[in-house]
């Protein structure tokens, strides 16, 4: 059974989590999609943009740093799992 509360041994990131989700590579999310996503994520989402008024980000911001970093992060396995359990047509 993995232990839940062993200190993390990996090598940590260098990049500041500021520099990684914290910003604004968008001007508007007018462009985007709806979304609906749990009341609490919501409320937790919106304090932590808020506490970077200064670096103005926006809600549609923030969340697409973090779809983009788990993608990045997570595209090899998402791919495997596809292919492993959705065989090709032809």
């Amino acid at each position: 059974m993995k232990n839940l509360f062993k200190k993390n041994t990996e090598p940590k990131n260098t990049e500041p989590y500021s520099s990684k989700f914290l910003v604004n590579h968008f001007p508007s999310g007018r462009n985007g999609k709806v979304v609906y996503i749990r009341p609490e994520y919501h409320e937790r989402l919106l304090r932590i943009v808020q506490l970077t008024r200064e670096e103005k980000i926006t809600l549609y911001a923030y969340i697409d740093n973090i779809l983009e970093h788990h993608f990045k992060e997570y595209g090899n396995d998402i791919t495997d799992y596809f292919n492993e359990h959705f065989k090709p047509i032809l």
